[in-house]
């Protein structure tokens, strides 16, 4: 997965009352896997093609998620190297080419392939309890992602990556189409799913951090218990009619008050919000009303630095060091700028 900043596409948000997504799709899902090879390869023109006999955007995303099943492989070698939440640089392009991707690759592809055709899809980074992990306990560094895709007006999970396969005791992939996660209940798919934003659970009741990392008869038993909870389709929109930044820092602050372990992802918002105002600043500053402008910014930019560098001394592993270092060389930076700035005011 790429640097985790909660991410920006713009939704379109209704209410609409619409029933049950279809459950069977044997057309379409030939249709998917009988694909020509001269069709993939781009996002355009794959996605033209996986939906021609498509008769709504149900057959849609089915028809991107089989066709993923089938011709793409877990790229195992890149998840023995990657380091949870490092950027990967890998584009949709990339995962057409190479035929292989980790979760995030398969995410983004999806997302792709439904921008094509008009349908938002947002991408979902999380904690799993899959392979190697079903009994995990430690929830400090988030390790997988998905989708929530906006059909007629209501919210759907899937994860393509699930979809196609798993790896075995091997360490190896094998290729095994999973129905389990297309379109999966959300009362299911909690159960070994956990976004970093409650919301995406598309639950009005989410279920804690708690009770996930317990396992499942903790997990029925608070979604059985809750009976007054919050309307999680009218908070994801507002929380989408707030700008990029301030839409990133919102959900990371909600995200680490639901899970105050996860120490480096409200770090990194942070620094996304303090470099957000940075680059507001006019890059010639020619009266003293705009240094003095500059100034309160670098001020303001510097303290959301300092909360970033609070939040990671929290971290006592060396997961952070990375983090670490580039927070300190940015904090140096700004208070140089800070102390130039000021001399030039008073000089």
């Amino acid at each position: 997965m790429k640097k985790l900043t909660f991410f920006s596409i713009l939704l379109l948000l209704c209410h609409l009352s619409i029933a049950k997504p279809p459950t069977e799709f044997s057309r379409i899902d030939s249709h998917a896997r009988e694909t020509p090879t001269k069709y993939a390869t781009n996002v355009e023109k794959l996605a033209a093609y996986l939906v021609k006999p498509a008769k709504n955007d149900f057959e849609k995303v089915r028809s991107f998620y089989v066709w993923m099943s089938e011709n793409i492989a877990y790229d195992v070698e890149l998840f023995r190297r990657y380091r949870p939440g490092s950027s990967l640089n890998i584009t949709p392009e990339d995962v057409l080419k190479n035929r292989k991707a980790v979760c995030q690759g398969y995410a983004d592809l999806f997302t792709a392939l439904c921008n094509e055709v008009g349908i938002t899809s947002h991408l979902v980074p999380g904690y799993s309890k899959g392979f190697a992990n079903r009994n995990r306990t430690d929830f400090s560094t988030a390790d997988h992602a998905w989708n929530a895709v906006k059909i007629e007006g209501k919210w759907y999970l899937l994860d393509a990556t699930w979809g196609a396969g798993g790896l075995n005791d091997k360490m190896q992939y094998v290729a095994s189409f999973n129905e389990k996660y297309f379109l999966s209940a959300p009362e299911e798919f909690v159960k070994d799913h956990m976004p970093l934003h409650p919301m995406w659970q598309l639950l009005d009741c989410p279920v804690s951090m708690k009770a996930f990392a317990k396992g499942e008869e903790a997990i029925s038993r608070e979604l059985s218990a809750k009976s007054k909870c919050a309307d999680y389709a009218r908070h994801i929109e507002t929380i989408y009619q707030l700008e990029g930044a301030e839409r990133t820092l919102k959900m990371a602050t909600e995200a680490y008050a639901f899970n105050p372990d996860n120490h480096v992802e409200m770090a990194r918002a942070y620094m996304d919000y303090a470099h957000s105002i940075m680059s507001k600043i006019a890059r010639e500053l020619k009266s003293r009303e705009a240094i003095e402008q500059a100034i309160g910014a670098q001020e303001e930019a510097l303290g959301y630095l300092h909360k970033a560098d609070v939040v990671l001394q929290k971290v006592k592993d060396r997961s952070a060091e990375v983090e670490k270092d580039f927070l300190k060389k940015n904090i140096k930076h700004s208070e140089s700028n800070l102390k130039s700035m000021r001399a030039v005011l008073n000089g």
